[in-house]
């Protein structure tokens, strides 16, 4: 799961120079598909020299254009850990690239300014939140962050039913010789008392969730549950943190990696950190039919050019191209990327974050009205 802020979208509009160009690439972490990524790259990097060369460059200049890039990709550890897309963006004085958790068409845009539409998604990926994985085995809680999943270590606390099977049997076995009292803590497992064993089983889940509960006070922040059904009832029946979510991951752990926990979490995590955006969606329609909303490209690109837009919802893959021409406030559509024409969903993007507006980069279903783009104003006309 990767995350690209605001800010890094900030800096690359303010890094384009006259021309700019922006490459996607679908990318695969293993095997003999991700062995040709670095091939695929080199063919889309010789079709935008080509294409700067039929623009007037010369071809050493066109050359010198991406040094830096295959300089990058031809190092061994770069195609190592990669994810489902790379993004690229270079000009004469800029370079950067981002590895990212969707799979974009391949391709390369050459303009007068970056494609950034694509990145929008990413910033919907952003929030920390904590899988505590429950098992009888070994008790595990992660720290999950955009870029990174850490471990969580626990001191003082059995992390498992033997750990806390041995130490609940030496603290009854103190309590008996000083005079206080308590029976031998029993175990049966498969075949025993399984009043006594489901109440081992609670008293270690409570043990976790005290320990749990005082780390995630400091932390704040959601709490998403994992285990066995049992384990997770136990859990949160226990539960004394304000934030667990109601949604948990059911089912065996043991096997799970950090890296699979943090993939599955996130599709739950995911729609308590899109609050905001279905809260946006939510006032689009209850604004239908005043003035303070559209669906019309056209009308919305000259909108964000000029500071209108509150909130802007872009549809990802979906590109319309045209010219606007700001003194004459006109907007002509075109068919493909000639002449003087630019992605236009691209362009109103770049305007409204120049001018302070929300933006969310959404599947074109989530999009309001299934639109090819979608704003609400901060004002009419």
């Amino acid at each position: 799961m990767s995350v690209v802020k605001r800010d890094t979208i900030e800096k690359l509009i303010n890094e384009t120079k006259d021309i700019n160009v922006t490459i996607f690439l679908p990318t695969h972490k293993t095997g003999e598909e991700g062995k040709q990524d670095s091939i695929r790259l080199k063919n889309l990097i010789q079709k935008a020299k080509n294409e700067l060369i039929e623009k007037g460059w010369q071809e050493n200049r066109a050359e010198e254009l991406f040094k830096k890039v295959q300089s990058k990709t031809e190092e061994n550890q770069f195609w190592l850990h990669q994810d489902k897309g790379l993004a690229l963006y270079i000009n004469e004085d800029y370079f950067d690239f981002f590895k990212i958790p969707v799979s974009p068409e391949e391709n390369y845009y050459i303009a007068e300014n970056f494609l950034i539409t694509p990145l929008l998604e990413l910033q919907n990926h952003h929030g920390i939140y904590h899988v505590l994985m429950l098992s009888q085995n070994e008790t595990k809680m992660f720290k999950v962050a955009p870029d990174v999943t850490t471990k969580v270590e626990f001191e003082s606390v059995p992390t498992s039913m033997e750990e806390h099977l041995k130490y609940h049997v030496h603290e009854r076995s103190i309590q008996q010789h000083t005079g206080t009292g308590g029976k031998n803590a029993m175990f049966h497992g498969q075949g025993g008392d399984t009043n006594e064993d489901d109440k081992e089983l609670e008293l270690f889940i409570k043990h976790i969730e005290n320990k749990v509960t005082k780390y995630l006070k400091k932390e704040n922040g959601p709490l998403i549950v994992a285990g066995p059904e049992k384990m997770v009832a136990y859990y949160k029946k226990a539960n004394k943190y304000s934030n667990v979510l109601d949604e948990s991951i059911r089912g065996n752990v043991d096997n799970k990696s950090a890296q699979e926990i943090a993939d599955e979490s996130w599709e739950i995590a995911r729609n308590y950190f899109q609050q905001d955006i279905q809260s946006d969606i939510e006032r689009f329609n209850d604004l239908q039919g005043s003035a303070l909303i559209s669906t019309e490209i056209e009308e919305i690109v000259k909108s964000a050019y000029y500071g209108k837009v509150d909130t802007l919802f872009v549809p990802m893959g979906h590109r319309q191209f045209g010219v606007f021409h700001p003194d004459e406030n006109r907007v002509d559509m075109s068919e493909s990327l000639n002449g003087e024409a630019v992605d236009l969903i691209n362009y109103a993007a770049i305007s409204a974050i120049r001018t302070g507006s929300t933006l969310y980069g959404l599947p074109q279903a989530e999009v309001p009205k299934n639109s090819g783009l979608a704003a609400i104003y901060r004002y009419k006309s």
